[in-house]
């Protein structure tokens, strides 16, 4: 794990504990920081000083832990290969609250909107609600071949997902589908993350991490291009009324300069 210097370079905060290869989810619960890992579907807690402290190990065959989130006072964890929705029990292990629901393998997006927990799925590209006690609901199915849901996020009281291979944004009608409100632009082939910042939606996308901000009816603007040779924009943020992005490639962070670019 690395902490921006707040001007130009990462610092190491812990070093890869074990066979751990990816830190593919963040979380802030109860004041700590959490990660959930892959290869072996881990979650860590970081002590805050130099290193990560094991406080859930793998649970059955559970490799990834695609996403956390924070829902009624616990943390909670997507997976995969099983696409199962995990409850942390606050001390030393993963409690299973509801089971892989069909051929759903991945749970890449995990939100909370309107009290309720919801997750965005891989294949078939669907929404699925907790129902707050042991199972997932599908409330909108697959729509126009868009077979992941990679990114979630609340704007404006409404709940919208990013979408892979045509990099589209959907907005859930909040009863049984999506609808589609903007296509995808250019050869962007996945919207990788969503972020509200500065009362607008944005998206971060594959292949070539540029960074869209949508125009709140029916089109993503391009707000700034690719720098370099990075990727993607796995993961976005707001910190200290700033927008960051993670990216890969080369694991760089990147803030917004408010004037069309990507500041490393």
């Amino acid at each position: 794990m690395y902490e921006w210097n707040g001007t130009d370079a990462w610092v190491e905060k812990a070093p890869q504990l074990g066979t751990e290869t990816f830190i593919y989810s963040l979380a802030v619960f109860n004041g700590k920081l959490y990660g959930g890992t892959y290869n072996n579907g881990s979650l860590y807690e970081w002590d805050g000083v130099d290193e990560w402290v094991e406080k859930a190990p793998q649970l059955g065959s559970e490799t990834h832990i695609y996403a956390l989130a924070v829902f009624n006072g616990k943390l909670y964890g997507g997976t995969s290969p099983n696409g199962s929705l995990y409850e942390w029990d606050g001390v030393d292990e993963w409690v299973e609250k509801a089971p892989q629901l069909g051929s759903k393998e991945n749970i890449y997006a995990l939100a909370v909107f309107d009290s309720k927990l919801y997750g965005g799925t891989f294949p078939d590209g669907s929404l699925y609600e907790w129902d707050g006690v042991d199972e997932w609901v599908e409330v909108a199915g697959q729509f126009g071949g868009q077979e992941n849901i990679y990114a979630l996020a609340v704007f404006d009281s409404k709940l919208y997902g990013g979408t892979a291979p045509a990099g589209k944004l959907f907005e859930w009608n909040g009863t049984d589908e999506w609808v589609e409100k903007a296509p995808q632009l250019g050869g962007q082939t996945i919207i990788h993350s969503l972020a509200v910042f500065d009362g607008k939606l944005y998206g971060g996308t594959y292949p070539n991490g540029r960074l869209y901000e949508w125009n709140g009816t029916d089109a993503w603007v391009q707000k700034a291009p690719q720098r370099e040779d990075e990727e993607r924009i796995p993961s976005m943020t707001v910190f200290d009324s700033k927008l960051y992005g993670g990216t890969t490639a080369h694991g760089n962070l990147y803030e917004l300069n408010g004037c069309g670019e990507l500041t490393e």
